[in-house]
């Protein structure tokens, strides 16, 4: 095939940033919403929740006992404690419990992480967390997991009760919220050892009824300047201006775990094709090579008046032989994304407007088809690539593995018949989600679909 067959697009050399943020993969919940300005006075937080040994104390004289009695459980959280309970131990303590303001402003420090020690993703390092069984571990256990304020395990391990009811966003301290009495449900915050991600986050509540006790919910104290009856670990918190809650964010959609975490990768140059190859294309190489015509053509041509559309209900290998046919390969799935988001991280191809006409997406499988390549210009990416977000799902070279994106860890070995990456959408995807540049897919090399092809890459200068 000559360069006359298939038009190009040069993509230079240089880093991108490739994936999603975390910020857009947990959206807050809506009772995380508004995002709001709350001012706090100063005060002291435990470093660590309370712990066994530290609970023990108040039970000797008097109060609940507690399950088990094993020495080498001293240093592990308190559980099993109601809100009442919590709320006996502080004034036994001379002690009380943090707001919800406080203690989401102690795990924010002041600023906009998703988490306490930032936005990178909870680690078994950072945090106690995803266990579909488990207990907790020993308080402090996780210093990489410390927020920069420096107090520790504010999350997962236990969930911690705050002194404010479960009510609306805007916080506010005078509406009623934080009077002790009666039995509305109180706030939860932090996340436990079987939480997910997303309720470790520093804006994520939970409601939970006052007297509930289990084996994953503890608390924490905080105070002013007065002493308390037995030793704290306290960090000091200087109040102010802090920002609660969170809005919602990611027009597309919130994008998926295996696009995560957004890193950045840098490329040689190289060149894709314009558009994805076509059915007129796509005939050549079966004359010249005898390969077996897509399962829906007849007599070896492609259905009436659908010359300029995409080829489609073709495998990976046969996508991967038509390429080397052509001078060129199947572009790896970083050389893919880069072609559809440009260098600047945007949502989309087009830029980071949630614009439904500039892609071919939609339809669904039973309605819709194949267009045109090309009848969507506005959509084009910022090399002028064409159709990076629908018409037809596109395979690359990788394999599916996790990030961040490593061509040397084997993913662009073509040998093994592991499963494939597929990008860009289709007609048959539901909706804009699926025509983010970040977006995944993939299946096994041997299937085959009405709404799969694939595009040509080739070395700069080749």
């Amino acid at each position: 095939m000559t360069d006359a067959d298939l038009l190009w697009c040069g993509i230079p050399a240089g880093p991108f940033p490739m994936g999603s943020d975390p910020a857009a993969a947990y959206p807050p919940e809506r009772d995380e919403a508004p995002r709001h300005t709350v001012s706090l006075e100063p005060f002291r937080l435990a470093r660590t929740p309370v712990t066994r040994a530290q609970y023990r104390l108040f039970g000797a004289e008097g109060a609940r006992a507690l399950p088990g009695a094993r020495a080498e459980d001293d240093e592990l959280p308190v559980t099993y404690v109601s809100h009442p309970d919590a709320l006996a131990f502080c004034r036994w303590a001379g002690v009380r419990l943090p707001s919800e303001a406080e203690w989401e402003s102690a795990a924010r420090g002041g600023g906009e992480r998703l988490w306490p020690w930032g936005d990178e993703l909870p680690t078994p390092a950072r945090a106690r967390f995803g266990q579909d069984i488990g207990d907790p571990i020993l308080v402090g256990s996780l210093p990489a997991g410390t927020s920069v304020g420096g107090v520790l395990d504010l999350a997962g391990n236990v969930w911690e009760w705050v002194s404010s009811a479960y009510r609306p966003y805007p916080y506010d301290a005078g509406d009623g919220r934080e009077l002790l009495e009666g039995g509305q449900p109180r706030v939860v915050r932090g996340g436990s050892f079987l939480s997910g991600p997303e309720e470790l986050r520093c804006s994520f509540r939970q409601a939970m009824h006052p007297g509930a006790r289990d084996h994953y919910i503890g608390f924490r104290v905080a105070s002013g300047r007065a002493e308390s009856r037995i030793a704290f670990d306290w960090v000091d918190q200087p109040g102010g201006e802090a920002p609660l809650g969170a809005d919602p964010r990611e027009p597309g959609g919130p994008v998926r775990g295996d696009e995560l975490p957004r890193h950045v990768v840098e490329l040689p140059a190289f060149e894709l094709s314009l558009s994805p190859v076509t059915n007129a294309q796509y005939a050549r190489f079966l004359v010249e090579t005898g390969t077996e015509a897509p399962p829906h053509w007849r007599d070896g041509a492609p259905p009436p008046g659908r010359d300029g559309h995409p080829v489609s209900l073709v495998d990976w290998f046969e996508a991967d032989a038509f390429c080397s046919w052509a001078g060129g390969r199947l572009p790896t799935e970083a050389e893919w994304e880069k072609g559809a988001r440009g260098c600047d991280g945007r949502t989309y191809p087009w830029g980071g407007e949630a614009d439904p006409t500039r892609a071919a997406l939609g339809a669904g499988l039973k309605h819709g088809s194949t267009s045109p390549v090309g009848a969507r210009p506005a959509g084009a990416s910022p090399f002028g690539l064409l159709d990076m977000a629908g018409n037809v799902w596109e395979w690359v070279s990788s394999a599916y593995r996790p990030y961040p994106y490593d061509p040397s860890d084997g993913r662009e070995d073509r040998s093994p018949a592991c499963e494939r990456v597929l990008r860009g959408g289709s007609f048959a995807s539901p909706g804009l989600a699926h025509a983010r540049c970040a977006m995944r897919s993939h299946s096994s090399p041997a299937r085959r679909q009405v709404h799969i092809g694939f595009r040509v890459a080739r070395g700069a200068g080749r």
